[in-house]
């Protein structure tokens, strides 16, 4: 069981990777290219091959570290008392719009924010729908360790 349970939180940690740099480059897409400044090098105008490559090399390490100091212990919390599916979502959407909120606040000064009016909402939205992903995700790869379980044990 315990290799499995590994198994399961390493998939998780790149799919979590994964849907986490799909809503940076969104964010990016959406708010990063109301800036039209040289002073900004964002996915406009720094290239999307090296902008993708930057986001990896620049918040990877942040990412995976966040995976498995924090991530990890609240799904397992989640799994352990929280029964209800839809509790874990909206615990889920609450999470990562809230480090929507944090990723916005790095991506971007306050200078381009009040200058172009970029809008933080945006990001939460985007990152809550990260959430919802990644959660029914978990549930799903969960639920079929637990269906492989039961069939290993009959």
């Amino acid at each position: 069981m315990l290799v499995n349970a590994v198994q399961r939180y390493m998939v998780l940690g790149i799919i979590f990777i994964g849907i986490s740099l799909t809503a940076y480059v969104v964010l990016e897409r959406i708010e990063g290219y109301q800036i039209t400044t040289t002073e900004y090098y964002g996915l406009r105008n720094l290239g999307g091959l090296i902008y993708i490559l930057s986001l990896i090399l620049g918040f990877g390490h942040y990412l995976l570290a966040f995976y498995v100091v924090i991530l990890i212990p609240i799904s397992w919390l989640l799994w352990k008392y929280v029964c209800s599916f839809m509790a874990r979502i909206f615990i889920y959407r609450v999470g990562f719009g809230w480090g929507g909120l944090w990723v916005f606040d790095l991506m971007y000064n306050p200078y381009f924010v009040n200058g172009y009016h970029l809008n933080r909402m945006t990001s939460i939205w985007i990152f809550a729908i990260a959430g919802l992903v990644y959660a029914i995700v978990e549930n799903k790869i969960w639920r079929r360790g637990q269906n492989q379980n039961e069939q290993k044990a009959t």
